[in-house]
């Protein structure tokens, strides 16, 4: 097996949230990034691909940051309308699922004055947990936790701020590195135990730390620009995110494959599917539809096997 049949590099991150305007207002207004594609949400898609029980309508846009779709990872923000949203009434930034993301910002300090202006819960300066470096953790309306650092001058190449992580809450950080290497993840750093206080994990958190196990991951074609860091906490309770792609807050990811039959075929019976390669419309947009198939880590969290040659993201 090599590493191109399997997943390369992200597509989307998947946002479920209450209104899709009130999301917008945030990612696109105060942070930058713009909806290069939208659904019509007047078509019904087939909700059983995605755990749910019957046909679904929903209003999807892609938001990208300035590098654009051939070169950065879009923001997929989904608002159901039926079935309705599943809301995640828990704030415990350490419960199994993706729970924040990382914005590199061209000028931190204006960017938590505007978020804060704007009526975001806004913490006060940490060590990030994605980026490493000084950060600023701002909570959106539906309770995802956003890591904004600084980009360093010379990268500085925009105004508006970069998608460049995700930090998931492990059950066990070891099974999920298995899980993650398996489908084509890199692994930049192994689990390690550091001691992550709570003010690093939401704005409000307890300055007392607990030991905790940290992995780092990244995809080949996404190289430094795109990190998922795995983080295993001891109050982290041993219950998977459910299937069902309403659920409120950053459900699933999807990963660029040149194959999905020929990928899913490589991968280890250790990796959990759910169900098999299927056809995905995306009625409103510029693509009909693409072959997908989904996978669920330890923790539950989605993972989607996307089938996009690479002649396609090609300059």
């Amino acid at each position: 097996m090599t590493s191109e049949d399997l997943a390369r590099r992200f597509m989307h991150v998947n946002l479920n949230c209450d209104t899709l305007a009130r999301t917008e207002e945030l990612y696109s207004g105060a942070l930058g990034m713009a909806a290069r594609m939208r659904t019509d949400p007047t078509v019904p898609t087939d909700g059983t691909i995605l755990g749910l029980d019957s046909e679904t309508y929903c209003e999807t846009a892609f938001l990208y940051d300035s590098r654009g779709p051939r070169d950065s990872c879009s923001l997929e923000a989904i608002e159901y309308r039926t079935p309705p949203l599943v809301r995640d009434d828990s704030a415990d930034p350490v419960r199994p699922g993706i729970r924040s993301t990382l914005m590199t910002v061209a000028d931190l300090d204006a960017a938590v004055d505007a978020l804060g202006k704007g009526g975001y819960s806004v913490g006060n300066p940490v060590e990030g947990l994605i980026s490493i470096t000084k950060s600023v953790l701002v909570v959106d309306r539906d309770g995802v936790v956003i890591e904004l650092t600084q980009r360093p001058v010379q990268n500085a190449t925009s105004d508006s701020a970069l998608f460049a992580g995700i930090r998931i809450a492990a059950i066990n950080a070891h099974a999920t590195a298995e899980f993650l290497t398996a489908i084509g993840f890199e692994e930049t750093e192994a689990p390690t135990r550091r001691q992550i206080s709570g003010v690093q994990l939401a704005p409000g958190g307890s300055a007392d730390s607990e030991e905790c196990i940290v992995a780092r991951f990244a995809l080949p074609e996404d190289a430094h620009q795109f990190t998922v860091v795995v983080v295993q906490h001891p109050h982290t309770k041993p219950h998977p995110v459910p299937w069902g792609g309403n659920r409120q807050g950053l459900y699933r990811c999807a990963l660029r494959v040149e194959n999905v039959a020929k990928s899913v075929s490589m991968l280890p019976s250790s990796v959990e599917r759910q169900g098999d390669r299927v056809w995905c419309p995306l009625p409103g947009t510029k693509i009909d539809g693409l072959y997908i198939a989904f996978l669920r880590s330890p923790d539950g969290v989605v993972f989607e096997f996307v089938e996009r040659p690479l002649e396609l993201f090609a300059s």
